[in-house]
């Protein structure tokens, strides 16, 4: 039965798990690795300005009483953070071109229609997805070349004209040998299976679930605790889930009756935080403010237990409970009881 409903389970883990995903990396603006870096090189005096995720947002914090218009894709007031707070202005282009998501500009917008701001945060500083910090990012280079070229972002500061500036670099992927380990365990796993030992695939199956366990709350602490202006309640909650999870996962996983249950269940989950992390293992630049070989170790110790784990939970033996016979043994009338009594 556990077999039959092994698909079932498995995507209802993957729905589970996804929105935890989700709510770490923030959508489409904030992937967790890239192959393009911007890096601010210079900025008006006394405002605070980093780049974002790589290359795809740009954060400003100014004093409390200057007020900063940033200038649109066509000149344009796009942005204002003052005393009052941010205000967006929704008659520039750029605010619908400027989206993790574009949209198109409507005609009104297009021709040219006044100002009109809309306010959108309280406070002196903001960050948005700024589209010109990678828009080299498809420009020719040569395959070595590690400058891609320059960036702008003007601003008026009281009425004064200033910039951000800024390039952009390539960062090569990192080694395929982080692929290795994946390939040498799931080799192994499946020579030690063929051993048809009930007691050791049990073993096998405890060990990579709780390794995928320590994966998935590893994955959920580097990604909602780092690489964020500040963190939001959501991100401390999905941490939170992530280890009751781990908690009930692990009492499963310590049950003879619920084992595959639960090592369903885990497998379903560390596939899911190691594709999420996947990028880290094929581009150069991890967004997540640890050190890169730690968080492309995570990816790799969850991918390889999440399939190890449904590698075991569907071809390993199975162990009957203490004192229960075989069918052979239950059914009198087998041919091979029928061929010892005559």
């Amino acid at each position: 039965m556990t077999r039959r409903l092994a698909p079932f389970l498995l995507l209802g883990g993957v729905i589970l798990a996804a929105p935890g995903s989700a709510a770490a990396h923030a959508g489409p603006t904030a992937p967790v690795a890239t192959s393009f870096v911007a890096r601010v090189a210079t900025k008006p005096k006394g405002a605070a300005v980093r780049v974002l995720y790589g290359d795809q947002q740009l954060a400003v914090r100014i004093s409390p009483s200057e007020t900063v218009v940033v200038l649109g894709l066509l000149g344009e007031p796009y942005l204002r953070i003052g005393p009052t707070g941010v205000d967006v202005n929704e008659a520039s282009p750029t605010s619908y071109v400027n989206r993790a998501q574009p949209v198109q500009v409507p005609a009104a917008v297009l021709a040219g229609e006044p100002a009109r701001w809309r306010h959108v945060a309280d406070g002196h500083s903001f960050h948005w997805h700024e589209d010109r910090l990678h828009a080299l990012a498809l420009a020719v280079r040569s395959p070595h070349a590690g400058y891609v070229g320059p960036w702008t972002v003007p601003l008026r500061i009281d009425g004064h004209a200033e910039r951000i500036e800024g390039g952009l670099w390539y960062a090569p992927p990192p080694t395929r040998l982080w692929l290795w380990p994946i390939a040498v365990v799931l080799g192994c796993l499946t020579a030690l299976l063929r051993l048809r030992s009930a007691r050791l695939d049990n073993v096998l199956l405890v060990a990579l679930g709780l390794v995928g366990l320590a994966a998935i709350v590893a994955g959920h602490a580097e990604a909602n605790l780092f690489a964020r202006p500040a963190i939001a309640p959501s991100q401390v909650g999905w941490l939170a889930f992530a280890s009751v999870f781990a908690i009930v996962a692990t009492a499963l996983l310590l049950s003879p009756r619920w084992r595959s249950l639960g090592g369903l269940a885990i497998a379903a989950y560390a596939l899911t935080v190691g594709l999420t992390l996947l990028p880290t293992l094929h581009k150069g630049h991890v967004i997540i403010e640890l050190p890169a070989p730690l968080d492309r170790l995570t990816a790799v110790i969850a991918l390889t237990s999440g399939m190890g784990t449904l590698l075991v939970v569907l071809v390993r033996s199975p162990q009957l409970p203490h004192g229960e016979r075989s069918e052979t043994t239950r059914d009198p009338d087998t041919p091979a009881r029928r061929r010892r009594e005559r």
